[in-house]
């Protein structure tokens, strides 16, 4: 079906917005107000069709007026991914980018869930081949993805830790099982309650039936089942008896807060009992 006449005018503005994302530089590590402009204005337009649509978030490779360079197809694509990689990067060593972050994710999530060769274009790069480390916890590992996932288990994230959840599952092909054993349910849970998503009953039995055969990932933990025991209490440093407790108080605080269950968080119980210590800083024993 053929444009409208006046609709030209809004893809005119969708072509501006996508220039200036390209054009404008980070300003101070943070986006621009007229990027910031530019990214509301385009998460409002589909990317899939019309057509003409379509080529504006990919133009084609054809030559320019002067016969002398080639557009790239992706150029915008690259560049949203790019500001999208760049400010993950920088909230998680704790500045002020969170907020810039979510539009961009979900201009992600409409290009990946509408396109298969942008979903496979992104999915390298963030999980590059032979990078993946199951013998550390999902949200430990280097590069992006361990930084969306700390980013996605934020305590009180609000949209952005939708968004990124979101970004993730699109990034997965919508398949919920790819991406319990990508995150590890103990991270996925906050958003999979938000969502409505369950745990499938076919990754559990998948895993307990190749238990036994060879080394696979634990939907739990997001890490090898060999690998991933629990330590006995005694076994455990204090840093990690910290983590661990840390760990459980937020997962617990988030179920309470989700609304579907309401449990007596034991985290929280234990230290209003005064069963935790405070534990030093510095140990000063030889």
């Amino acid at each position: 079906r053929s444009i409208p006449r006046h609709a030209v005018r809004f893809i005119d503005i969708l072509k501006v917005s996508l220039d200036t994302l390209c054009d404008l530089p980070l300003s101070d590590g943070h986006l621009a107000d007229p990027a910031k402009q530019a990214i509301g204005i385009a998460l409002n337009f589909p990317t899939l069709s019309p057509d003409a649509l379509l080529r504006c978030w990919l133009p084609t490779n054809d030559e320019t007026g002067d016969g002398a360079t080639r557009q790239n197809t992706y150029r915008y694509v690259d560049r949203i991914y790019q500001l999208f990689a760049v400010l993950v990067d920088s909230a998680t060593d704790g500045s002020l980018c969170k907020a810039e972050i979510t539009p961009l994710a979900l201009v992600l999530v409409r290009l990946i869930a509408e396109h298969a060769d942008i979903r496979e274009r992104i999915f390298y790069k963030v999980y590059p081949k032979d990078s993946g480390d199951y013998e550390v916890l999902p949200e430990d590992r280097l590069g992006l993805s361990g930084k969306l996932v700390r980013l996605m288990r934020t305590p009180q994230g609000g949209m952005l830790s939708g968004a990124i959840g979101d970004f993730l599952l699109a990034l997965l092909g919508q398949d919920v099982a790819k991406f319990v054993l990508a995150v590890g349910y103990g991270n996925a849970a906050g958003y999979m309650l938000a969502r409505g998503i369950e745990i499938p009953e076919s990754v559990i039995r998948q895993v307990r039936e190749a238990a036994n055969a060879e080394p696979v990932v634990d939907p739990v933990t997001g890490r090898y089942l060999d690998r991933a025991g629990d330590k006995d209490l005694a076994d455990m440093t204090d840093e990690e008896k910290e983590r661990e407790a840390e760990r459980l108080f937020v997962l617990f605080e988030r179920l309470n807060k989700t609304g579907f269950i309401k449990v007596d968080n034991p985290v929280r119980k234990a230290m209003g009992s005064k069963r935790f210590q405070e534990m030093e800083d510095d140990d000063t024993s030889d």
